[in-house]
């Protein structure tokens, strides 16, 4: 039998979605410890979240880069995070203008804030999906010798 030339299979959109999901969950819980704790030491909530935001970024692009973009992932590894850094703030702009617009639209919005952030959060999630797969994890370049 002759082996194959061709590359393997990327990860299944269902995949990257799947570890996209999960690596948000786990962020979320890192964030959200790290600033309880930090509350608790005594230190000021928005020092605190600076910090826990901080780390959970770094968490979550190492799990972005190891399951849901592995495939992608570079060896500029200070180039992908800063690429990183800047599409999720992006988006933590996004998620706020977002916010922010439609609580002060008022209506329904403004009696349940938790619609506006519902909204927020998925224009953020898909913004954040989609910069990961198409500017910070790009797929790896082929060499000369390789089959295109």
């Amino acid at each position: 039998m002759r082996p194959s030339t061709e590359p393997p299979p990327g990860r299944s959109l269902r995949w990257r979605l799947c570890c996209f999901a999960l690596a948000g969950f786990v962020g979320f819980a890192f964030d959200a410890g790290i600033l309880t704790i930090l509350v608790n030491l005594g230190l000021d909530a928005r020092l605190a979240r600076l910090a826990s935001f901080a780390g959970a970024v770094v968490v979550t692009w190492l799990i972005n880069r190891s399951l849901a973009f592995g495939d992608r992932a570079g060896s500029d590894i200070a180039a992908e995070f800063l690429r990183y850094l800047s599409a999720s703030a992006l988006a933590a702009l996004i998620n706020l203008g977002t916010f922010m617009a439609l609580v002060t639209l008022g209506g329904p919005f403004a009696r349940w804030p938790v619609l506006a952030v519902a909204i927020a959060v998925a224009l953020s999630m898909t913004l954040n999906f989609w910069s990961y797969f198409k500017a910070v994890f790009t797929p790896k370049a082929r060499g000369p010798d390789e089959a295109a």
